[in-house]
């Protein structure tokens, strides 16, 4: 099974660019679960209108009769409030509803003329992407009630990916990126930065990676390839590199630190799977890892500072913004840099502006969903 789920995660990720690969995606997932039809939509909430609408089913009647009734759905407004990576039923959105949820949801015409005509009586739901104005879910229609926990626990696995690929496809609509954005990026980041091979060959390294690599005090280019300069630092490298390449499904999306010096020179490097991940592409094919360097015990903060740099934001609001993903309240804020608490109302409002986030949480949330978890070894 670990090989068919591979391939469902390499099909999610080709959807990042490929608008059009979502149905391939989807129609993988649907036979992992046995599925009738799998709808992957994300909703503007203000004009209950679908800014990406991608459906999987091998009956094209099934799929007319579905987009027929599309807007009959009697839970739209609810949406909001599914849980995001926690699959379930319909029975939750019945329990949402209220005491008379099953009995609107049969009565509604999507009920009688999709799930009674084509023998669905159950759904998979779950939200992958919340934000103030959108909402993304997958929902698959099934022809069983599922009791399985195999299941759920297949379609809970994949939908970090699914959020991850959704949420750059969304920023991508919203024209917040571009196709160099990544590059440009890394550029900008303070931090230390290498692309490279699984065979650690360099592919790319940003400026403040060209200057550890003159320095030659941590790590160093040996015939192209980046190497530490301990060979027990430069194993374990190597290893994590490999690990991230070949074991992305219990990775998922997270990076792995890799200690690289003595105590003498504490250095600390995170490495970041790209095997499975669009991004990969934009270097070029071989693409394994995005390696930090960061110094030891320091947390690298790539995604805050990735939105920083995709939004065009400035220094103050960047370090206000790190705050923010720390879960500080705007007066800690104030109190952590010294500044009026009007100051920080500013920023947090001149932020919200640039990123389209409405307050802290959701501003929170943007970083979180980009910010992969760090696995340590």
């Amino acid at each position: 099974m670990e090989q068919q789920l591979s391939e469902i995660i390499g099909a999610i990720y080709d959807c990042v660019a490929r608008e059009d690969a979502w149905p391939n995606a989807l129609r993988l997932i649907n036979g992992q679960v046995n599925g009738f039809l799998t709808t992957l939509a994300v909703f503007d909430t203000t004009t209950r209108s679908a800014r990406l609408a991608q459906i999987a089913c091998d009956d094209g009647e099934a799929i007319r009769t579905l987009v027929a009734h599309a807007k009959d759905v009697p839970f739209f407004h609810l949406l909001h409030r599914m849980e995001i990576d926690q699959p379930d039923t319909l029975e939750r959105m019945f329990s949402l509803y209220g005491p008379d949820g099953e009995a609107v949801w049969k009565s509604g015409a999507l009920h009688q003329n999709f799930h009674a005509r084509y023998g669905v009586l159950n759904s998979i739901d779950m939200a992958v992407l919340k934000r103030p104005t959108r909402v993304g879910t997958i929902n698959i229609s099934v022809q069983y009630e599922p009791s399985e926990r195999r299941v759920f626990d297949i379609v809970g696995l994949l939908g970090p990916h699914i959020r991850r690929a959704v949420t750059i496809h969304d920023m991508f609509e919203m024209e917040r990126a571009e196709a160099a954005v990544l590059r440009e990026v890394i550029d900008a980041l303070d931090h230390a930065v290498f692309i490279v091979a699984e065979d650690m060959t360099i592919l790319f390294a940003n400026e403040a990676a060209e200057a550890r690599l003159r320095e030659q005090h941590v790590v160093h280019s040996l015939s192209g390839r980046l190497a530490a300069r301990y060979s027990y630092a430069g194993a374990a490298l190597s290893n994590a590199v490999a690990l991230g390449a070949r074991d992305e499904i219990s990775l998922a999306a997270a990076g792995i630190d890799v200690p690289l010096a003595s105590a003498e020179r504490p250095a600390v490097a995170h490495v970041l799977p790209l095997q499975r991940r669009t991004e990969r592409g934009r270097f070029e094919s071989r693409a394994a890892a995005a390696i930090f360097l960061a110094a030891a015990g320091t947390v690298v903060q790539s995604a805050v500072e990735a939105v920083a740099a995709l939004f065009a934001l400035t220094p103050a609001e960047r370090r206000v913004i790190g705050y923010v993903s720390e879960g500080m309240t705007r007066s800690e804020i104030a109190n952590a840099q010294g500044v009026a608490d009007g100051t920080v109302k500013s920023q947090l409002a001149a932020i919200y502006d640039k990123t389209g986030a409405e307050d802290q949480r959701s501003l929170q949330q943007l970083v979180r969903e980009l910010s992969p978890p760090v696995r340590r070894t």
